[in-house]
């Protein structure tokens, strides 16, 4: 009786060793599909980042938000583990939304903030409207692009209106419409 208790034991602790070291294994291919994904992403928001003429100021709320995610998932314990492919995926994940903060106009292409579309041809835009915001410190424009099929992107540029409205058109052309308005 207590034999067979000793091999029911040696058989269970082996099957949980065996799904232990599976579900490592999985995890590790996640991970490595993941930073595979997010560094092919980051070089092609580099690219974009790279070819912006016209700078809009930085969108402090990717970070933001890639911190959030990050704190729920230690608090879920998604990251119990410390491998050096999470470590890595952690990295990339912070450096991603870093990057992706960066937004403006590029000689071919709108370069906005976003995980799931980083351009949007100029070709696509239908409207543009300017809202000046009353700041004390320095002039800010916060600019919706609204393109064809109704979506619209938002950038915000530290400048005067006259300046985003001259380098909008360099781009734009005089074909898309901007309108320009007060928040007071």
């Amino acid at each position: 009786m207590l034999r067979e208790k000793v091999v029911f034991v040696i058989i269970k602790v082996g099957f949980l060793t065996l799904i232990n070291t599976f579900r490592r294994k999985i995890m590790s291919l996640l991970y490595i599909s993941f930073d595979i994904l997010l560094i092919g992403y980051i070089f092609y928001s580099w690219y974009w980042q790279a070819n912006i003429d016209y700078k809009a100021r930085f969108r402090s709320s990717s970070v933001i938000w890639a911190l959030i995610f990050l704190l729920i998932g230690f608090y879920l314990d998604y990251f119990t583990d410390p491998t050096v492919l999470m470590n890595v995926f952690i990295a990339t994940f912070l450096l991603m939304s870093i990057i992706d903060g960066v937004s403006g106009l590029a000689k071919k292409r709108l370069v906005v903030s976003g995980y799931f579309k980083r351009t949007v041809k100029y070709s696509d835009i239908a409207h543009v409207t300017l809202i000046t915001v009353p700041n004390p410190k320095k002039p800010t424009v916060m600019a919706i692009f609204q393109t064809n099929n109704r979506q619209a992107y938002y950038l915000r540029f530290s400048q005067q209106v006259s300046d985003v409205i001259v380098n909008i058109r360099k781009y734009l052309g005089s074909n898309v419409g901007i309108e320009v308005q007060s928040m007071v």
